[in-house]
């Protein structure tokens, strides 16, 4: 008997036992041949890379079970494949790569505030620059900040610690073209990024004026402090790399909301998630 085989047939079975509108499952295989069956077409969310339309692709996987369910319907309802008060059947892959757990999950609306790491591209790309900050060939992680939205007030909440380099220019974070020139500023210069709502970066080397006590981790520097106070200030979110650790750190309203390990992409959530209606 195996035990993948026989929890998916009890997971198709409830789908239709409780009416629920589909089956989800949460896996980061690539091999999805078990979940081929006829007609039944459940909906599948890995991080396997896979050229199938009809699987739902993550870049990001929270650690906890239930978190990655919150995850993956929040970033399936903006993609328009699930709608509010839908009954959810979910089959859940643990820390092993075995699909063991079931869960019932009512979709509830709006979008969380990490999901737009996954369907932001100016959030995603900064996000995927900060992971290859954080392992840059072999060497050491570049230790970096960046700054994404409400540029206006963050602009009005810091200062040049050395002339703009970008001022007049329209470089957009998006574009990967210009990847190695900002990680060239990332590891000669101290100060922040500062990333236009449509990605376009608006300045680098930038000192964040913070005001007040803001709440980081024990262990965590200047870098961290600052970036979690502009957030604290504005709308904008911050976006750090560890010169240390190479870890990625997301911060929104003054608070560390997620860790990402920049190689596997395991998002580990460390605050309560907003629900953006």
């Amino acid at each position: 008997m195996n035990p993948t085989v026989e929890l998916l047939e009890s997971a198709k079975q409830l789908v239709y036992r409780v009416g629920a509108k589909n089956l989800m499952v949460i896996t980061s295989r690539s091999d999805l041949t078990l979940l081929e069956d006829g007609d039944f077409k459940p909906l599948v969310v890995t991080m396997g890379e896979t050229a199938n339309p009809t699987l739902l692709h993550l870049t990001f996987l929270p650690r906890e079970r239930e978190k990655r369910i919150v995850h993956a319907v929040s970033c399936a309802l903006s993609q328009g494949k699930l709608s509010e008060g839908d009954l959810l059947v979910c089959l859940v892959e643990g820390e092993k790569g075995f699909l063991d757990s079931l869960f019932l999950y009512r979709v509830k609306g709006g979008e969380t505030i990490l999901a737009r790491l996954e369907t932001d591209p100016v959030l995603k790309a900064t996000v995927d620059l900060c992971r290859e900050l954080a392992h840059p060939g072999g060497q050491n992680p570049i230790g970096a900040a960046f700054v994404v939205g409400d540029e206006e007030k963050v602009l009005e909440r810091s200062r040049q610690l050395m002339p703009n380099p970008f001022e007049g220019h329209d470089i957009n974070i998006t574009n990967r073209h210009y990847w190695e020139l900002l990680k060239r500023y990332a590891k000669a210069f101290d100060g922040a990024f500062v990333v236009g709502r449509n990605g376009r970066v608006l300045a680098a080397m930038r000192y964040l004026v913070v005001e007040g006590e803001v709440r980081v981790p024990q262990g965590l520097g200047t870098r961290h402090r600052a970036v979690a106070g502009i957030t604290s200030l504005t709308e904008a979110m911050g976006v750090t790399v560890s010169g240390e650790d190479g870890m990625v750190r997301v911060f929104r309203k003054g608070e560390l909301v997620a860790r990402i390990h920049p190689l596997t992409g395991m998002l580990e959530i460390l605050a309560h998630e907003e629900i953006e209606s």
